[in-house]
Order: C-alpha cells, then structure tokens, then sequence
C-alpha cells in the first residue's frame, strides 16, 4: 500500500512522470535514509528509488556531524534519492542537490542562499543539509543524495547543537506542504543532475547567484586539520571553493566552512 506521500497529488506525478525518480519507500522511523538507500541496492534495488523517513535515529552529516531532526513527523523531510553517477564532472553533484533544495524552498515561499557547498540558509540560519554519497554495486557507480529540509519548527525549543537552525514555516510565516517540497526537491534534482554532464557551465552560473559564500570572509576547517582564512572569490569548474589568502588563491574542495560575521 502507498504511503500518504506517495498519495500526495504532485508526488505521484513525479514518480509516474517521465523523470529518472520512480520508487518511493516511505518509513517511520530508519538509522538514516542513505543507510536504508544503500541496503537497498545493495539487494538489487538501483537508481530511481527515493527513500523518505519521518525520523532518523542516526542521521549523518558533512564532515561526519549528526543530523539532528525536528520532533514529529511534519517537522523535517529526510530523504535520500538514488540516480546513476554522472558519467563527468561527479564533483558538482553536490552543488547540484544543493541548487535542487534552494529550489524547492523558494517555492515554498522563502528566499534561501548557499553556504558552500550545500547547507541552505534563510536569514542566515540553517535550514536544509544535505550528503551525497558515491558508491559502486555490482559495476554500477550510483550517488546517494541524501537531503534534510527542516520543514516546520515553529514552537519547537532550540537546545546548543540546534540554535543556530532555522525552518522554512518560521521564514514564511505559513504552514508548508511537505509533499509539495518533495516533489519539488524531486524535480530539481532532475534537473540539475542531467545539467551536471550535459551543462555544467550553467550549474555554475545558477549556483554563483545563490551562493552566499562567495565574496564572504571565511574561515574553513581543512580535512588534515589546518585553517585557511581569506575571502571566497569564486568556484572553479569542479565546483571547488576558490578562496584568496592574500598571499594566493586556493581551491578548496572539502572542509568545513564558517562566514566569519
């Protein structure tokens, strides 16, 4: 039997729909989305499936951080989608799930930015993250594009790990359709995935228009444990975070980034 958001009018039409998302397993409560993904294909299960949680017990994040969800079910949409690597350029997957989120938030009703590579920010606070994964199964590369969007938190304390978050209902001031977000975020990750290989170059101007970061100061935490600090001045064509020293200009491709206020 279809779960409710596979009932939901827009959803269903995307699953139905020409677009390479077709299969949607929906569940209460998972470890995290990308986990259950991946057992998925690795029984044989493969691109085109889309799992969605309610709650996640052991979500994951960047730079492996905890993804923490909201209380109840309408709080956040957890969901990881599963496509076919890009046969080029599979460093800008990232940027393109975020494109995809920024997407489905503004027609929500809110005005999202970028923080490099993927965290969606409104007024400045967190409001989506997103994972992407690439794995091999069987001589099949897939990514795993696993996205949180916290969807309604009004009401709901903050405790320190969750204070500087946000949710698309407190920037609208309105309730959201969680389904209506799914199948937006479906769509745009159609989207930007197929522009990853066919059209990177316009990937890249969509995400310079979005991205807060660059022009920024920042900071960013590299993986070996040194800092860099310096002004974000562009990306690269492998979507790389260029960032000037002073003394040069460094691309970045992972690390945790802070906007220095």
């Amino acid at each position: 039997m279809a779960g409710r958001l596979a009932r939901h009018e827009r959803v269903a039409a995307v699953l139905a729909g020409p677009l390479p998302f077709s299969r949607l397993l929906e569940v209460e409560r998972t470890t995290s989305t990308s986990d259950l993904a991946l057992e998925r294909v690795r029984a044989g299960d493969g691109p085109g499936l889309v799992v969605v949680a309610d709650r996640q017990t052991a979500g994951r994040g960047r730079q492996g951080r905890r993804w923490l969800d909201g209380p109840g079910p309408q709080a956040s949409l957890l969901l990881t989608a599963v496509a076919a690597t890009p046969p080029v350029h599979p460093t800008l997957v990232p940027l393109a799930a975020g494109l995809a989120s920024v997407d489905a938030v503004r027609s929500a009703g809110a005005d999202p930015a970028l923080k490099w590579p993927n965290d969606v920010l409104l007024g400045g606070r967190k409001a989506a993250g997103i994972l992407v994964e690439q794995h091999r199964v069987e001589g099949r590369g897939m990514v795993l594009v696993g996205i949180g969007i916290d969807v309604d938190w009004r009401g709901v304390a903050r405790d320190d790990e969750r204070a500087g978050w946000t949710s698309v209902a407190e920037a609208t001031g309105a309730p959201v359709d969680r389904g209506g977000v799914l199948a937006d975020v479906l769509r745009g990750l159609a989207a930007w995935l197929h522009a990853v290989a066919a059209d990177p170059l316009r990937l890249l101007v969509a995400y310079r228009e979005v991205c807060a970061t660059i022009g920024a100061e920042v900071t960013v935490d590299l993986p070996d444990g040194s800092r860099l600090s310096g002004r974000a001045v562009d990306l690269d064509p492998d979507g790389r975070l260029v960032v000037d020293t002073g003394a040069r200009q460094l691309a970045v491709g992972a690390g945790d980034v802070h906007h220095v206020r």
